[in-house]
Formats: structure tokens, sequence, C-alpha cells
């Protein structure tokens, strides 16, 4: 049977615990230390990136596309895409002021032209017979016909209508007649209602014309009218009339 060991003997045995306690705690301490720092840096792997903000006063490069198969369109291009040319702003050209419009110069009213000589045939259609005159073939007239039977006895009358007197004035009226007798006749012209002119028709024979004039005023405008005829005797067969400016 052992003895029991002395009171110094086991203070002796019992002294290197509270040491091996202490080694197990720093041991400890540092295993939570190592975990600690291990998260640490599987945190940091682990975060999402932040994407890098450009400099000031420099343009952010615009992000590469991808392909639908996840390659880069850069990678299978045979040559680099090139930055096309920056374009200066072109100048257009100076341009001279255009000089001002002139004011227009006042110009005097148009006149009218001159009338030139106008024939009005006896036979037209617009002119108007009275009292039994009549339209029949003549001998050397231009149209080959005439106005016959103006005058005495039944008062017959020739209304030349649409005279044309240009802008107005004195005029030139020549009648081309026929008288078969062998002594002259004598009828009256009218212009526009106003006083009557006595013409006298000499003898021409069965065949031939003849021509007298007298002096008329015109009003402007194709408004005139030339009356013939005879009051007290046979007036002459007529051919036409011609007006002309004086």
């Amino acid at each position: 049977m052992a003895e029991p060991e002395s009171a110094e003997y086991q203070g002796r045995r019992r002294a290197p615990v509270p040491a091996l306690r202490g080694t197990v705690l720093v041991a400890g301490g540092i295993g939570v230390a190592v975990l600690v720092l291990l998260s640490l840096v599987v945190i940091v792997l682990t975060a999402p990136q932040k994407p890098r903000v450009p400099a000031v006063g420099q343009p952010a490069a615009p992000p590469t596309p991808t392909a639908p198969d996840g390659s880069s369109p850069a990678g299978r291009s045979p040559t680099a895409a090139r930055p096309s040319p920056s374009l200066s702003p072109s100048r257009s050209p100076s341009r001279s002021p255009s000089p001002a419009p002139s004011a227009p110069t006042s110009q005097p009213p148009a006149l009218p032209p001159p009338l030139q000589p106008v024939s009005y045939e006896a036979e037209a259609s617009g002119n108007v017979l009275f009292h039994g005159a009549r339209v029949a073939p003549m001998g050397g007239a231009s149209g080959a016909a005439g106005v016959y039977a103006l005058g005495a006895p039944n008062g017959g009358m020739l209304v030349f209508g649409g005279i044309a007197g240009g802008g107005g004035g004195r005029y030139t009226v020549t009648v081309y007649f026929q008288n078969p007798d062998r002594a002259d006749r004598a009828g009256r012209m009218t212009v526009n209602g106003g006083a009557p002119v006595t013409l006298r028709y000499p003898s021409t024979g069965p065949a031939s014309v003849a021509s007298t004039s007298v002096g008329v005023v015109l009003t402007a405008g194709t408004g005139n009218t030339i009356v013939l005829d005879n009051l007290d005797s046979r007036a002459a067969d007529v051919d036409r009339i011609v007006v002309a400016p004086s």
C-alpha cells in the first residue's frame, strides 16, 4: 500500500496547471483572430466591384459590346476600329450686301396707238338699214355688193355702228359710192347724232365706184355711229366707208 504524498510534493506537482491554461487561451485567441481575418478577406474578394470613375475632363470609355455568344466583336474583327476624324466647322462664305433696289421711275401713261385706216363694208350684217334701203350686187364694189335706195322717195337710211375712234379726235371718213346718173347726187352724213354734213356724189356710171371724203370728230373707243341718208332727193349707192386719222 502506497503512502500518501506529502503536502509539499503535491504543491510541486500541481504548479504547471495554470501555465497550461494560459497557453490554451492564447492559442484560442489567435485562432479566433485568424478566423476573423479570413472572413474579412472573403468579404473583400466576394464584394461587387464598383465602376471606375474617369478623371475630370476625360470622357468615359464606352462599354465594349458583346456578341450573343459572349465573345467580343473586337476580338473577331481583323482590324481595330478607327476613330472617325473630327470635322472642323466650315465657314460659310461671306456675302456682300445686295444693293438696295432703285425706286421705280414714274412712267407717263401709255397713249393709245394711232388708229390705222379701217374699212367698213356697207353690206356688212352689223349695219342697220331703214325705210327700204337694201343690199344688192354692185359692179366695181370691193365686196361685189352695196346698199341701194338711200334717200328719197322712201327716205332710205344706212347706219354704220361700232366705228373705232382710238383715243378720240379728228378723223377723215371716205365714202366709196356709185352714181349711175349723168347728174350729181347729194346726200347727208351724221356722226354720233350731231349736225349733218352735206356730201356731193358725182356721176360714176353703172359699173364704177368713186370716193368723196369729209372731216369728222370721233369719240374715244368703238361706240361711234355714222349715218348716210338724204331727205330731199335720192342719194348715191354706197359700197363702203374708210375711217382714218386726220
